[in-house]
Protein backbone atom coordinates (compact mmCIF):
# COMPACT_ATOMS: atom_id res chain seq x y z
CA UNK A 1 0.00 0.00 0.00
CA UNK A 2 1.36 3.40 -1.01
CA UNK A 3 1.23 6.44 1.23
CA UNK A 4 1.26 10.10 0.33
CA UNK A 5 4.81 10.41 1.67
CA UNK A 6 7.84 10.47 -0.58
CA UNK A 7 11.50 9.47 -0.28
CA UNK A 8 13.67 12.29 1.00
CA UNK A 9 16.36 11.37 -1.55
CA UNK A 10 14.66 10.37 -4.80
CA UNK A 11 11.03 11.42 -4.36
CA UNK A 12 9.55 7.92 -4.83
CA UNK A 13 6.17 7.25 -3.26
CA UNK A 14 6.62 5.21 -0.10
CA UNK A 15 4.82 2.11 1.05
CA UNK A 16 3.65 1.93 4.67
CA UNK A 17 6.08 -0.91 5.47
CA UNK A 18 8.97 1.22 4.20
CA UNK A 19 7.98 4.03 6.57
CA UNK A 20 7.77 1.53 9.42
CA UNK A 21 11.23 0.19 8.54
CA UNK A 22 12.69 3.71 8.64
CA UNK A 23 11.19 4.16 12.11
CA UNK A 24 12.45 0.76 13.28
CA UNK A 25 16.02 1.15 11.97
CA UNK A 26 16.57 4.88 12.42
CA UNK A 27 14.32 6.44 15.03
CA UNK A 28 10.61 6.09 15.87
CA UNK A 29 10.28 9.88 15.69
CA UNK A 30 11.91 10.31 12.26
CA UNK A 31 10.01 12.81 10.07
CA UNK A 32 11.66 12.19 6.69
CA UNK A 33 11.82 8.75 5.13
CA UNK A 34 13.82 6.87 2.50
CA UNK A 35 12.52 4.33 -0.02
CA UNK A 36 13.92 0.80 0.17
CA UNK A 37 16.48 1.47 -2.54
CA UNK A 38 17.86 4.60 -0.88
CA UNK A 39 17.69 2.99 2.58
CA UNK A 40 19.66 0.02 1.23
CA UNK A 41 22.29 2.45 -0.07
CA UNK A 42 22.45 4.11 3.37
CA UNK A 43 22.94 0.75 5.10
CA UNK A 44 25.15 -0.73 2.37
CA UNK A 45 22.90 -3.75 1.87
CA UNK A 46 20.48 -4.99 -0.76
CA UNK A 47 16.80 -4.17 -1.14
CA UNK A 48 16.13 -7.90 -0.73
CA UNK A 49 17.92 -7.82 2.66
CA UNK A 50 15.54 -5.06 3.80
CA UNK A 51 12.49 -6.95 2.53
CA UNK A 52 13.59 -9.95 4.58
CA UNK A 53 13.96 -7.73 7.67
CA UNK A 54 10.45 -6.35 7.15
CA UNK A 55 9.05 -9.88 7.11
CA UNK A 56 11.07 -10.81 10.20
CA UNK A 57 9.79 -7.77 12.10
CA UNK A 58 6.20 -8.62 11.08
CA UNK A 59 6.60 -12.25 12.16
CA UNK A 60 8.00 -11.08 15.51
CA UNK A 61 4.93 -8.92 16.07
CA UNK A 62 6.50 -5.48 15.77
CA UNK A 63 3.61 -3.03 16.08
CA UNK A 64 5.16 -0.59 13.60
CA UNK A 65 4.27 -3.00 10.79
CA UNK A 66 0.51 -3.22 11.36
Amino acid sequence: MKSNKTCKYCGALLEKDWIALNKKLLNPNVKEYACLSCLADDFDCSVEDLKIKIEEFKENGCTLFK
